[in-house]
């Protein structure tokens, strides 16, 4: 009986985890997808590579400083820091451009739909690289978040086009895989906000890079736009809310439910979108793309109830 009652007090407490870890990756995703309609706006005005450079910049001007601050200079000083900046650069600052770079060689339609099969990639990650079992509920749990996925852009398979720009875009997400991964992993002896402050940086000195190609070479996407109250509180949501809050909270779920999990609750980003586009802007609310969500949400708990190992278990 004492067994079985730690067993259950466990099994609680892991419920209990998982629950506040799910909570989190939705908390960042909405917060994440709140700037994508401000975003919408200061693209009419901003170049996009001199709008994510500064979207690390100011994150990480914010980041590392509250990190030192919180941690002491010492924890700073000692941590991995060439690895962090290695792993951001690759993954959020390489992966983030080539995602624009896919954008602009395909069309709207293609980025979206490729971002849709990041839980694809978070399988593949795991299995290559924390010997992860591809079990009956964890297959059917990615497949439901693909499909509800695809029915939350709200957009028309058919209307996406397979080329170039598509395959980068695909390498682009596979990039924000791994990173998830290699964070939370490689980084594992020092804190969340640790590892959001490092790799953010990589991503920042990527963006830096990238920037300074083009205005040499005259590639484009470098102006700076509008700077007057409006488009100031549009840049506080895309930098503050839908990157630096929204990118430590993911970093913290996606810690604690590994990239596999965390990346299922990338794919109902859209229906948020959907949702704050209805509510601040009075578009018409979509049902398909709502049912997407639904689905996702399936796929989420589905994948992640190990009931249905001890079904299967025993039913044989």
């Amino acid at each position: 009986h004492r067994d079985l009652h730690l067993s259950l007090r466990r099994q609680r407490q892991m419920c209990i985890r998982d629950s506040i870890n799910n909570l989190a990756c939705f908390s960042a995703m909405f917060l994440w997808a709140i700037g994508f309609p401000a975003a919408e706006i200061l693209l009419d005005s901003w170049g996009a590579l001199t709008l994510v450079f500064f979207r690390f910049f100011i994150t990480v001007i914010l980041l590392i400083p509250f990190w030192i601050f919180l941690e002491g200079l010492d924890t700073f000083l000692n941590s991995p820091i060439i690895k962090g900046l290695r792993i951001g650069f690759i993954g959020w600052g390489l992966g983030a451009i080539l995602l624009l770079v896919g954008q602009k060689l395909s069309d709207p339609v293609t980025p979206t739909i490729c971002a849709a099969m990041m839980p694809i990639f978070g399988a593949i990650v795991e299995v290559a690289f924390d010997n992860r079992k591809m079990k009956l509920n964890l297959i059917i749990g990615i497949c439901l978040a693909i499909f509800g996925g695809y029915l939350a852009t709200g957009v028309n398979l058919s209307e996406g086009t397979f080329n170039l720009g598509t395959i980068i875009c695909l390498i682009s997400v596979m990039l924000f895989a791994w990173c998830t991964r290699s964070s939370t992993k490689e980084l594992k002896n020092i804190s969340v906000l640790g590892q959001t402050s490092l790799t953010m940086a990589g991503g920042m000195i990527a963006a830096l890079f990238f920037l300074i190609l083009s205005l040499l070479f005259n590639f484009g996407e470098t102006r700076i736009g509008n700077i007057d109250s409006f488009h100031l509180i549009l840049l506080f949501i895309f930098i503050f809310i839908s990157q630096t809050v929204s990118q430590t909270i993911w970093m913290w779920g996606a810690k604690g439910l590994g990239v596999l999990f965390a990346s299922f609750h990338s794919n109902a980003v859209p229906f948020y979108v959907m949702i704050i586009m209805v509510f601040l802007f009075g578009d018409i609310w979509n049902w398909v793309q709502a049912s997407g969500a639904f689905v996702v949400a399936l796929g989420v708990l589905i994948a992640q109830n190990n009931k249905w190992d001890y079904f299967i278990n025993n039913r044989n």
